[in-house]
């Protein structure tokens, strides 16, 4: 069921972009109420009534990500959205009327499912769920990630203001003298990433070969994301734990990057002109 929902949402989001590429070409703007009209139409299709076999909140949801993406990049002029790939990350969006929570068991179920989801918890909580989001790695796990609405203790004050400085060189330097190291994980599993990707490269694409080979390359590429995912929660955690105000700058290393590279392109025209 899992399975098909994210094949559903897929369908329905990239039907909604293409038919907002093709209305755009024609001069014509499209939006989430003309989205949901060709979504109706598309479920009284009979090519298409395997639409009606998924719950309907989670196409809705679809819809309403693409809108949002689509009015911030008309916003900012970048990140225009793009077609969902089956191989790639997966996810389905569930409103509160699209699952069943039940607070004494402990169980999870979603709409259009007779049992609830097998799920071992990484933390509890006591609020009452608002959302959640069903995704799928491409290594093949499964999460789910909640939205609770319940009362947090606040964090004690701290008499302490730093200010954090984004480098290059370091990930991050404190005012305080506290410097935080670039582990350079990437570095770390190059051999290995670089070992699975030529294994990868001689196997038949569409195999049952190609299929693991693909498995283990997406393992070692999660877990260097999940290497630096994990730096940045500590990082994250100290700063605030230990401090009451962060002042951060809004330099943006990429420029920053460039700007090094020009000027040593610019050095060494110096140094050939002498």
């Amino acid at each position: 069921m899992l399975a098909q929902t994210f094949g559903c949402v897929r369908f329905t989001y990239n039907s909604a972009l293409g038919l907002s590429k093709e209305q755009y070409d024609l001069g014509n703007k499209t939006n989430y109420n003309n989205w949901s009209k060709n979504l109706t139409l598309l479920k009284n299709n009979i090519d298409f009534s395997w639409l009606m076999d998924v719950s309907s909140v989670p196409l809705q949801q679809a819809l309403k990500h693409l809108y949002k993406g689509s009015k911030s990049f008309f916003k900012s002029g970048f990140g225009y959205p793009t077609f969902k790939n089956k191989h790639n990350h997966q996810s389905a969006s569930y409103r509160s009327n699209g699952f069943k929570w039940d607070k004494n068991k402990q169980a999870l179920t979603l709409s259009k499912m007779k049992q609830p989801l097998k799920i071992k918890w990484s933390r509890s909580f006591t609020g009452t769920p608002l959302s959640l989001t069903v995704s799928k790695t491409k290594s093949g796990k499964y999460f789910v990630s909640i939205l609770v609405k319940e009362s947090i203790n606040q964090l004690p004050v701290v008499n302490k203001t730093v200010g954090v400085d984004v480098g290059i060189k370091d990930l991050a330097i404190c005012s305080d003298g506290i410097k935080f190291n670039n582990p350079r994980t990437t570095n770390k599993y190059a051999k290995k990433l670089a070992k699975a990707s030529r294994q990868l490269a001689k196997k038949k694409k569409g195999s049952n070969n190609f299929n693991k080979q693909k498995f283990v390359v997406a393992k070692i590429h999660e877990k260097i994301a999940n290497s630096r995912k994990d730096l940045t929660h500590k990082m994250t955690s100290k700063l605030i734990n230990e401090n009451q105000v962060i002042g951060i700058e809004s330099l943006k290393v990429k420029n920053m990057v460039k700007t090094v590279s020009y000027l040593n392109i610019y050095t060494m025209l110096i140094l050939v002109k002498l």
